[in-house]
């Protein structure tokens, strides 16, 4: 099998591990759908238990290896070069299954529940087989992670020419891609004005060798962007499930230790900065570089303002470092400058930079019309629709004031989490998987299928979202059983949109099956004969 088959093959895999745990993760927001109607179908513990493990899952199981089968397969067809090593993309499919199912057993099996913020001292409490088995499958997780971007990086920067081997060129190489050209030949020229002075026989070249007319495409120059905030919460959070571990052990060995060795506060500003490069890094940058690949490969012309473009990436990653604290809004110990310049005004600057990659993906479009509004398109929109809504949601979340009143409530996971994660994030990845099909096996997904899944994931997404966060307009609280019927209006309409959602989602996994027959699907993680 040649390398680009094998590569082909290895992407559909991440496709369908991941379509896998993403219907483990609906099936695991029914349960708790259900609970809340207040139908006992699952217990107090259990339920809490499935809250901590049931984001973990949909965010590592789902959108972790959908991006990492894409971006496997896109970065190296769009740079013409091979993935710098395809054994170890095979390593990290099966690395990170294990990862994600060891923490959904950590719930499933020990009903382990300090919720999905993990906050400090609150997972010490819990028994240590749970609590365990947790942080292996996190660390484990993270390890993947890393794995996947140590891929990524050396794919992007392997770059093939003699005078782009060394770090001098490499850094000239990401400084041109970012637009830079100018601020890297001042800073060389004056570099070199100063070796001349001081004596120095070998004037240092500004530009290290490297022709920035051939500029690593916009998406590459995303997907690096994104990979270095995912660097970061990997590290933090390998280092959280870590931490975890220690103490535990420790109780186990030696005997009990007061976890206020390790402030609170500290960890939890860490630990948000580190975890927010999901959201805020990775999730809006990964989707964005998707948008600026997507839109210009549909509508079949160069994206709009594509050096505009490359200012923008570099705007957000230096964005992305600063808003963490817009989880810690609502915590009054948190140092005020913190809460108003992080939380509230530099998160605020995300809405401009993601505004614009909505604004250049849509011009892109709009210039190219008429243009035939295949599945595609139609879940680019609906992506986009989603995140203006989510987006929008966490603006107003971001307010000083604001946000003591609807923290702690359901419009945070309702409108927020939710419309962000699942209208907005899965829609994109949705038309990434229908645009790349073709490309990966020469066959498209049937469209009629296609369309009810579309129809049904957007109305099951937005109704799902908007029943929830309305809860709180009546006071009810996330992460929280009520034992009455207050919200049963909500609730009830909740579940309703998100059994449209998974009648949606079944919908696409029969067009997948159609398509390329079960036993085709089943084959791709048998031992190939070729």
């Amino acid at each position: 099998m040649s390398e680009e088959a094998a590569l082909k093959r290895l992407t559909l895999k991440y496709v369908v591990m991941a379509s896998l745990f993403l219907a483990l993760a609906g099936i695991e927001g029914m349960m708790m759908r259900v609970r809340l109607m207040n139908v006992p179908f699952i217990d107090e513990k259990h339920f809490y238990a499935v809250m901590t493990v049931h984001p973990l899952v949909g965010t590592y199981g789902w959108a972790y290896m959908a991006v990492m089968g894409a971006f496997f397969f896109l970065v190296p067809t769009l740079l013409k070069r091979p993935l710098f090593s395809l054994r170890l993309a095979s390593i990290n499919l099966w690395t990170q299954t294990i990862g994600v199912l060891t923490i959904w057993l950590s719930g499933f099996l020990f009903y382990y529940a300090p919720l999905y913020t993990v906050y400090w001292p609150l997972p010490v409490y819990f028994p240590e087989p749970g609590a365990l088995t947790f942080s292996v499958g996190l660390v484990l997780t993270e390890i993947s992670v890393l794995m996947f971007l140590f891929n990524i990086f050396a794919t992007i920067l392997g770059v093939s020419k003699p005078g782009l081997t060394t770090k001098t060129a490499a850094i000239s190489l990401i400084m041109a891609s970012f637009g830079l050209e100018g601020l890297m030949k001042f800073v060389g020229g004056v570099v070199n004005r100063a070796r001349v002075f001081f004596g120095v026989q070998k004037p240092l070249m500004a530009d290290g060798g490297y022709d920035p007319k051939e500029k690593l495409p916009v998406f590459v120059v995303a997907v690096f962007r994104g990979s270095i905030d995912a660097v970061i919460n990997a590290v933090v959070l390998a280092g959280a499930g870590v931490l975890i571990a220690g103490f535990m052990l420790y109780r186990m060995l030696v005997g009990p230790i007061n976890p206020l060795v390790v402030d609170p506060l500290i960890y939890k500003n860490v630990y948000w900065w580190g975890l927010d490069m999901i959201a805020d890094g990775d999730v809006l940058i990964w989707t964005a570089g998707t948008l600026y690949l997507l839109a210009p490969l549909l509508a079949n012309r160069k994206l709009y303002a594509e050096e505009v473009v490359r200012y923008v990436i570099l705007a957000d990653l230096i964005v992305s470092m600063g808003v963490w604290s817009h989880h810690l809004l609502s915590d009054r110990p948190q140092p005020w400058f913190l809460r108003l310049f992080s939380g509230q005004f530099i998160t605020w600057g995300e809405g401009f930079t993601m505004g614009l990659t909505f604004f250049t993906a849509m011009m892109t479009l709009w210039l190219a019309r008429p243009l035939k509004l295949s599945l595609p398109i139609k879940f680019m929109l609906g992506g986009i629709l989603g995140f203006l809504f989510g987006g929008m949601a966490g603006l107003i979340q971001a307010n000083y004031g604001l946000n003591v009143i609807i923290h702690n409530t359901q419009w945070v996971p309702g409108f927020h989490f939710h419309q962000t994660l699942l209208t907005g994030l899965s829609s994109i990845l949705f038309a990434a998987i229908y645009a790349l099909t073709p490309m990966l096996a020469g066959v498209e997904l049937d469209e009629k299928l296609g369309n009810v899944h579309f129809w049904l994931w957007m109305i099951g997404g937005i109704g799902m979202a908007f029943s929830m966060g309305l809860a709180w307009r009546e006071g009810m609280l996330r992460r929280t059983i009520y034992y009455t019927d207050a919200y049963l209006p909500y609730m009830g309409a909740a579940a309703f949109f998100g059994a449209l959602l998974a009648l949606g989602f079944l919908a696409f996994l029969i067009n997948v099956i159609k398509t390329f027959g079960l036993r085709n699907i089943v084959g791709l993680f048998l031992p190939n004969r070729e």
